[in-house]
């Protein structure tokens, strides 16, 4: 409970969206956080509290079935929240505690260390994205607007409707309409996506594109996941400016 959840945003251009305006205050948002935290805590998490070796776990918090998502509802990326990431520790924590009750002051002290780095990690990155919110950039698809709310950034648009299809010619279309109109610097891609789609969207504009990934394929599992997952998606994006 007291986590961040965030409705779908609608539209080529999230026309109708307020950005920021769903911290949640109700159980069923809760639960949504709970949920996903039980996917953070059967992937990875259990692995880290049991290192007792290691200096604290940090949840690997991501969506196992990233793919296929529709618009309606509740947005699923919210392990891109650093706020959702240090409540699900103490989650993680009091759930370990409640299997394993004499490592209990283990799995807090790991819990209250973990929290700590990833809100050391926070005011780095935001720190880091003042050209960000200065200029107007655009995702392949939605997946970051948690990151963007804990962050105090807004993207202008989406390429795609979701990760699960490319989007139609009509959408194309529109969405070059939103880079010109709003001066778009830079479109993020993601590795797992089509890059001529994005060359299309940013012929004539002079933007810049950048691979950025939600999922952090490419980083390596363990203690250090979490934080690196939200440090390679901010250097990445203040690298585009």
């Amino acid at each position: 409970k007291g986590g961040l959840a965030l409705p779908f945003r609608q539209g080529v251009g999230f026309e109708a969206h307020d950005h920021g305006v769903s911290h949640d205050d109700h159980d069923d948002h809760g639960h949504t956080a709970e949920a996903h935290e039980e996917h953070a805590e059967s992937d990875h998490a259990h692995d880290h509290e049991h290192d007792h070796d290691e200096g604290h776990e940090e949840g690997h918090a991501h969506e196992e079935d990233h793919h296929g998502h529709d618009n309606d509802g509740l947005d699923p990326h919210v392990w891109l929240a650093p706020e959702n990431a240090t409540l699900w520790l103490d989650v993680i924590a009091a759930e370990l505690s409640a299997l394993d009750g004499e490592n209990a002051a283990t799995y807090a002290a790991n819990a209250a260390a973990g929290k700590v780095e990833i809100q050391q990690v926070q005011a780095e990155i935001k720190a880091s994205l003042g050209a960000v919110r200065d200029g107007g950039f655009v995702v392949f698809h939605d997946a970051y607007q948690y990151f963007e709310h804990s962050f105090d950034i807004q993207a202008a648009g989406a390429i795609a409707l979701s990760d699960a299809s490319d989007p139609s010619p009509a959408r194309i279309a529109e969405i070059q309409q939103v880079v010109a109109q709003k001066q778009v610097s830079c479109v993020f891609s993601e590795p797992q996506f089509n890059p001529d789609l994005v060359a299309t969207v940013l012929e004539g504009s002079g933007a810049k594109t950048v691979v950025i990934d939600p999922m952090g394929t490419g980083l390596e599992h363990g203690a250090g996941f979490y934080p690196a997952l939200l440090k390679e998606l901010g250097a990445a994006m203040a690298d585009c400016y």
